[in-house]
């Protein structure tokens, strides 16, 4: 266990709740959506992160300048598509 662990015991339904302390690290909120995965034996918790959220974290990342030469081009309403497919209909 790391130094930040904690040990939690299993519910009967198999649920645990994750410490005040690491929710606070993480900012997550009652109802908030989390990824859970298992990597190399290691149960992994991960804030989800919303769609306008990275989108916002990303603006400017991109450019013409730092576009590599040999990008695709793709239209924006392709990727919008694309990106949103898993999303239910509006």
């Amino acid at each position: 266990m790391s130094a930040d662990g904690e040990e939690r015991r299993l519910d009967e339904k198999g649920r645990i709740t994750i410490p005040r302390r690491i929710r606070d690290r993480l900012n997550l909120e009652p109802g908030e959506r989390v990824r859970i995965d298992v990597q190399d034996g290691t149960v992994i918790v991960r804030p989800r992160v919303s769609r306008s959220a990275f989108t916002e974290s990303m603006r400017g990342c991109l450019t013409e300048d730092s576009k590599a030469d040999d990008a695709p081009s793709i239209d924006p309403t392709d990727l919008k598509a694309d990106w949103t497919s898993d999303l239910p209909d509006a």
